[in-house]
């Protein structure tokens, strides 16, 4: 299967046709934290200091700091000055410097899943993000977008603090950061649905072009085997030095290989560590957001919301399901690699949504699993890359209201690769 134009090859981790968990990606050495430098580069090296010395404050010219730019640019003293005067630029845009005094929406801070635990044993900082808890169709209708986004700057920038800190606590440069992605409870709802999908996408570019090696490494644990999905579409947009530091688990083995990095003194027990809240619950939601479903009271009404709406003039199509009703649409697809689409939203009420694709007379392929979306609320708008042709499903679903007919304003296409090609 394909999600999002990406191959999902479940071999690819070494999970197979099996379910037994995935195994572990070993990264390389870490490119940065172990290079000696050549003569060459360590003239490159110098000539970027002056060239950027008047840009930058003298805390941010050491050695460290600005090999994160050449490594980022191979070297390419022309490369890495240009991305170097562009995050500048970006960070005045989006004020960077001043985000840890931004005032954050309540919603952000009680349900946008993440925490820093603690330091390795060189002394990084050390966040926990556990995103199988993370509620963003919840979270994208509650906040902007860019508020979004400038939750995780201020997280970034809180990280970047804490560095500084560390530098002169130890006597030596710390400029990097572990992070640990705890993928428990991750399903295909995180990565069907085009809006979420995009503003991690963004996320993902917004890293890497303004905190070049401020990754030490990623361990992504309890990862599922549709995870691969998710990862196929973000793998394109990561520098291969990133890469090599992405360790990837399923639910057994990585308890071993956090605490050979991290003393288990800055790990919460649910982690593989010792800590544990006053109250002994050892996920220590104290210090660790671990989300959860966004309460409906924070929704931002659609006048407000920064989502796409669809309204009666879109050329739409609709249908009025009864009390217990079930409408199932039918497409075509007949060249490999076509893209299904759909948008749609309801009035005033949620509705049941799956996908599915025809395999043989009275059977079908689940590819999006039926479940109930606040459609009324926020429109709901996705694709999926149809790797085999045949006939595909859309169904929607009022079987669980026996009290109140729903009504669907939709738009769903079929798009051939060679229109693909041409978008």
């Amino acid at each position: 299967m394909r999600l999002f134009g990406w191959e999902t090859t479940l071999g690819y981790y070494g999970w197979g046709g099996s379910d037994s968990d995935p195994q572990p990606l070993e990264p390389e050495a870490d490119a940065a934290a172990d290079m000696e430098l050549t003569p060459e580069r360590k003239e490159a090296l110098s000539q970027f200091r002056e060239r950027v010395a008047p840009l930058l404050s003298p805390d941010q010219q050491h050695d460290d700091a600005l090999l994160q730019w050449l490594v980022a640019r191979n070297f390419n003293l022309d490369k890495a000055e240009q991305m170097l005067r562009k995050s500048l630029e970006w960070r005045r845009e989006w004020g960077a410097d001043t985000v840890l005094e931004w005032e954050v929406p309540e919603v952000l801070s009680k349900y946008y899943p993440v925490g820093m635990a603690g330091h390795d044993n060189k002394g990084c900082p050390v966040w926990i993000i556990p995103y199988g808890g993370c509620d963003m169709r919840g979270l994208l209708s509650s906040v902007k977008k860019t508020d979004y986004i400038r939750y995780t700057l201020r997280v970034l920038e809180a990280s970047r603090r804490d560095m500084a800190e560390q530098t002169q606590k130890l006597g030596r440069p710390i400029n990097q950061q572990c992070c640990i992605f705890d993928l428990d409870n991750f399903s295909l709802k995180h990565v069907t649905w085009k809006p979420a999908m995009d503003v991690i996408l963004e996320l993902v570019q917004l890293y890497e072009a303004n905190y070049p090696e401020f990754l030490k490494c990623a361990y992504v644990i309890n990862a599922p085997k549709v995870f691969t999905m998710a990862y196929a579409l973000i793998k394109p947009f990561l520098h291969e030095v990133t890469l090599k530091k992405i360790k990837i688990f399923g639910r057994s083995g990585w308890k071993e290989v956090l605490l050979k990095d991290i003393s288990p003194d800055e790990l919460p027990h649910h982690w593989g560590g010792s800590r544990t809240d006053p109250d002994g619950n050892p996920k220590c939601p104290s210090q660790i957001c671990l989300g959860g479903e966004v309460p409906k009271k924070y929704y931002l009404s659609l006048s407000k919301s920064n989502l796409s709406k669809l309204t009666e003039d879109d050329n739409l199509s609709s249908v009025t399901l009864s009390k217990g009703g079930k409408k199932r649409l039918k497409y075509e697809v007949k060249k490999p690699g076509s893209h299904l689409r759909w948008e749609f939203r309801t009035e005033d009420f949620d509705i049941g949504f799956g996908v599915s694709r025809k395999v043989k007379k009275g059977e079908e392929e689940v590819l999006v699993p039926l479940q109930r979306v606040n459609s009324q609320l926020v429109t709901e708008e996705g694709y999926l890359v149809c790797t085999e042709p045949g006939t595909y499903v859309i169904t929607f679903d009022n079987e669980f209201s026996y009290v109140r007919s729903k009504k669907v304003l939709y738009m769903a296409t079929v798009v051939e690769p060679d229109k693909l090609t041409e978008e």
